[in-house]
């Protein structure tokens, strides 16, 4: 009897026994973590009814530093608008 090797096995499965295997983590890219980053925000929003503040609190001073940052890149603020549900990306004067 010929020997089979676990190539064999893999490239023959006629009783489909081994199921497709996918990538366990997809490619990310910047604009992916961008949304992430963003939607983040939105959520404290909605937790706490209001948009980070500069505050002690580290988590919170964060998402106002990333904030702060999203709304000083044009080209960051043009591509959140679509995910900016409670208006967040609106100038709002000196900070």
């Amino acid at each position: 009897m010929d020997r089979v090797t676990l190539d064999d096995i893999l490239n023959n499965d006629p009783f489909n026994l081994l199921p497709d295997i996918k990538a366990k983590n997809p490619i990310i890219t910047a604009d992916d973590r961008l949304v992430a980053s963003f939607e983040e925000i939105n959520s404290f929003y909605e937790k706490n009814g209001n948009e980070p503040q500069k505050s002690t609190d580290m988590n919170e001073r964060g998402l106002f530093s990333r904030l702060k940052g999203i709304r000083d890149n044009l080209d960051k603020m043009k591509a959140l608008k679509k995910y900016d549900k409670h208006d967040l990306l609106e100038y709002r004067g000196e900070e």
